[in-house]
């Protein structure tokens, strides 16, 4: 999916631009700042990416944890319309594609050292869920080198879990000379063990793809004791050196002064693990200039693509849930950013691109579910359908001539046929969240609804709002849906003259 807003060319699947004059993407990209977010797998995706192409790699992976994280959305309080969506599972095992994986690296194809590396550590573990973590990371940091200009430094954010087994797998693709700092990001908060040290810190693991590398210098304040003696010795140290305290010191390699994202923090997106836009502005402004492309292959809420959005710097993210997109168009709203994101990896949003949405839901339902409600303007994501069957992703708030908020509840469904019964469901949640303020559903669908469908819907009712009435439950295709938003109308929502009579067309 690709957004062209007049640009002198196209985006096709594979990740690579061709413009009208049929220059190449080197080119278009000389001279075009990137926003690309690619959903999907990051290994396919930094497969299709030119070699040689970014500055600026940083990652946070999951970290061994053998834990399943969700995205919190939080809509409407009267609905308590708090979502658990699957973020990403940091649960490892040694199933068939790890396998496959463990048999490229043992054939040398991602290097000969990489794959004494990993052949190594599994000797330490064999069918370890640690040793699983280590086989899926390492062809990606190979395609992370790949990707890398000479110049470009990469940071892989870890913690002790596994950041000693990291060093000795990005020893053996970056090669030990270009190891450049262990970096320890100590912060406070959250829970404390019983029979053990605090666990407050995390990994930061800094390498350089050659020896000539950029690096900004970053400073920090000096400490209070610092301070005072060079002051009272006329701007000098005891070793006769002039410190400028104005500046700062340079900074350590370890860093204490940003702290983890608190529940209170304005920052929070109810994304997992999310990390504090401080530390990736710190980052970013050391190893990367302005206009240089960064990449984050687990950019999860993308932090780091807002903090390259800030600080004027080219940006790629690569995250397998869709609902990263919504995150993602949220926090650009809320900062005010202007720019246009490029979309790879879903069917675009073109209304006479229907069949690709049809494809994915056949394939994947849920996944069709959660990239269309990522898709809806205004849509807070409700309840993970998978956990919880009420048929309810989303909820849709809209204001009634002053009063107290109203809402539309949204429901998508991918099948070729479905059954009314779903229409009367909806109508049931409708029907028991009036008391909170919901006025009507919509129901999302890949295909046009049947007869059936329609008369059950018709049978739900009417409502009147605003002088005017609508029927209590609509009908919208995912069709209809990408007409209406590409004629920049909000939808669905109220009022839903496109869609006030279930299954009318556009």
């Amino acid at each position: 999916m690709g957004y062209a807003d007049g640009k002198k060319c196209v985006i096709i699947d594979t990740m690579h631009y061709v413009s009208e004059n049929g220059s190449d993407l080197a080119a278009h990209e000389a001279s075009t700042r990137i926003a690309r977010l690619h959903l999907g797998d990051n290994l396919a995706a930094m497969r299709e990416m030119r070699a040689e192409s970014v500055d600026l790699v940083y990652l946070d992976p999951p970290f061994s944890s053998q834990r399943r994280y969700k995205i919190v959305f939080r809509g409407p309080a009267a609905l308590k319309p708090q979502a658990h969506l699957p973020a990403f599972e940091d649960v490892w095992t040694w199933d068939d594609a790890t396998n496959a994986l463990y048999d490229e690296l043992a054939r040398g194809d991602h290097g000969e050292r990489v794959g004494n590396a990993i052949s190594a550590l599994i000797g330490l573990a064999p069918g370890d869920h640690l040793t699983a973590y280590l086989v899926n990371l390492a062809p990606r940091i190979v395609e992370i080198k790949r990707v890398m200009r000479r110049t470009s430094t990469v940071y892989l954010h870890c913690d002790p879990t596994a950041s000693h087994y990291l060093k000795v797998l990005m020893d053996s693709v970056f090669g030990r000379e270009n190891f450049r700092n262990e970096i320890v990001w100590c912060y406070r908060g959250g829970g404390v063990p019983r029979q053990d040290f605090a666990r407050k810190h995390d990994v930061i693991l800094r390498y350089t793809k050659s020896d000539n590398y950029t690096f900004n210098p970053q400073f920090t304040e000096y400490s209070e004791a610092s301070t005072e003696l060079v002051a009272s010795r006329g701007g000098v140290s005891i070793d006769h050196r002039v410190r400028d305290l104005e500046r700062g010191a340079h900074m350590p390699d370890w860093w204490s002064d940003i702290n983890s994202l608190q529940t209170w923090s304005q920052e929070r997106t109810g994304y997992p693990t999310q990390k504090p836009l401080n530390l990736l502005e710190r980052i970013i402004r050391a190893s990367s200039n302005e206009g240089d492309v960064v990449l984050d292959p687990f950019c999860g809420c993308g932090t780091t693509l807002i903090a390259a959005e800030r600080l004027k710097r080219s940006w790629i993210g690569i995250d397998i849930e869709p609902m990263a997109l919504k995150v993602l168009h949220s926090r650009f709203d809320q900062s005010d950013f202007d720019t246009q994101i490029e979309v790879l990896g879903l069917p675009s949003t073109n209304p006479f691109d229907d069949d690709a949405w049809k494809a994915l839901a056949a394939s994947d339902p849920f996944k069709f579910e959660r990239a269309v409600i990522g898709q809806i303007d205004n849509c807070i994501p409700w309840r993970d359908r998978q956990a919880d069957d009420k048929g309810i992703e989303g909820v849709m708030t809209f204001p009634v001539g002053g009063g107290e908020p109203r809402h539309t509840i949204v429901s998508v469904k991918g099948g070729r046929s479905i059954n009314p019964a779903i229409i009367r469901d909806l109508t049931e949640t409708v029907e028991r969240e009036s008391q909170n303020g919901v006025l009507a559903g919509v129901l999302v669908c890949a295909y046009e609804p049947t007869p059936m469908m329609v008369e059950a819907a018709r049978l739900a009712g009417e409502f009147q709002t605003l002088g005017r009435t609508y029927p209590r439950i609509s009908i919208i295709t995912t069709q209809q849906l990408f007409l209406l938003q590409n004629k920049h109308q909000t939808a669905p929502s109220l009022p839903l003259p496109t869609c006030a009579t279930p299954g009318n067309s556009t």
